[in-house]
């Protein structure tokens, strides 16, 4: 049999067609233009089989892009500095540490006075007055400055002293709660033009010990129970309640007397609408009790009828004749309310619905640093 001939190759023309055509396939696609992938979690019969090893595409070439036009030239003014080289020094910063810790203390501390003087303020009523310089007040006897004259909130203690040509005129301005503003006004008799004129404040005294509160009132409340039970069924001077108060300090020099109509000295009790009730000693016959815009409400007698008592609109004042702790019950020596003539009152503690109530316990001048 003789020897056969080389294979036929028939599918070679196929190849290179099939060559052909992969070559002289369009441009691959942008990455815009490239379908979306496969969901990721799509069946296995959704996938595609894999391309044949020779149906495998060749790798997209690089793609090659213009570099990007230069920037514009800037107008000099706006162009930034160059940046200095890596190794070149650092340019030194301004040196600002110390203004900015100085700034910052400074602002602390001002806040720091700031706040403890607005704290200091809110401790107490006293403050700081006009002197009324221009208006010379100081040359003149018993002449208030400008700005204390007419002032019905506030008790004011005069006194002039004289050591050889020098004159100091001191005035002391107490307020409700006790606190002082005291002035000065110190010059020479033969130039009282050229003044020194100088102020400051002072707190209100402390809170008494009871014991200190049974002291004052064996100084002054027993005497001023006995002296208001000489006064009942009569009239004492106007017939108002804040006559009668001062009617019976006038026997008591050293007796510190009420500021305005409604300070009396040391607080012994306070009792607003009975939300808030304060005791800092038993109540005594011969206390000072005071009503502001004080509303009673409550059943009274054996039937025990409703009763409704308005005292004090705004201020009434009274002294206490009995107090009875277990009822609450104050009785009381009043007049200018009800009767003109001095009569006495019961006041039940519980049944305060609106006002205050407040008892004092008379206080010498000493207490305040008055001599």
């Amino acid at each position: 049999m003789p020897p056969s001939g080389p294979p036929s190759m028939p599918n070679q023309t196929a190849e290179s067609e099939e060559e052909d055509d992969l070559y002289s396939s369009p441009p691959p696609r942008r990455s815009h233009d490239r379908p979306p992938p496969p969901p990721p979690h799509a069946p296995p019969h959704q996938h595609a089989p894999p391309p044949l090893p020779h149906q495998q595409a060749p790798p997209f070439p690089p793609q090659e892009r213009a570099a990007p036009p230069p920037p514009p030239p800037q107008p000099k003014e706006f162009q930034s500095p160059q940046m200095a080289p890596m190794d070149a020094q650092p340019r030194p910063l301004p040196n600002r540490k110390s203004f900015d810790a100085s700034h910052m203390m400074a602002s602390r501390q001002s806040m720091d006075q700031l706040r403890s003087g607005s704290m200091q303020h809110q401790d107490f009523i006293a403050e700081e007055l006009d002197l009324g310089a221009t208006s010379h007040w100081w040359t003149q006897p018993n002449l208030l400055p400008p700005s204390l004259q007419g002032r019905k909130d506030v008790m004011i203690d005069r006194r002039e002293s004289q050591v050889g040509n020098t004159v100091e005129k001191l005035i002391k301005v107490l307020y409700l709660d006790y606190s002082q503003t005291i002035i000065s006004a110190r010059f020479e008799a033969n130039n009282v033009s050229d003044v020194q004129l100088e102020q400051h404040k002072e707190p209100p005294p402390p809170r008494l010990r009871p014991d200190q509160l049974e002291n004052a009132y064996e100084q002054f409340g027993r005497q001023i129970a006995k002296a208001i039970e000489s006064k009942q069924n009569t009239v004492v001077g106007n017939g108002s309640p804040y006559v009668l108060i001062e009617e019976l300090l006038k026997p008591f020099g050293d007796a510190l007397p009420p500021v305005s109509t409604r300070s009396y000295g040391a607080l012994v009790y306070a009792n607003l609408a009975n939300a808030s009730t304060l005791s800092f000693d038993e109540i005594r016959p011969g206390d000072i009790i005071s009503f502001r815009n004080a509303k009673f409400q409550g059943k009274v007698g054996p039937m025990h009828g409703k009763y409704s008592m308005d005292v004090g609109k705004p201020d009434h004042v009274g002294v206490v004749l009995e107090w009875d702790g277990s009822k609450k019950k104050v009785r009381a020596w009043e007049q200018g309310r009800e009767h003109k003539k001095v009569k006495p009152e019961s006041f039940r503690m519980g049944d305060l619905r609106s006002g205050e109530v407040r008892v004092w316990r008379v206080m010498s001048k000493s207490w305040i640093g008055w001599n």
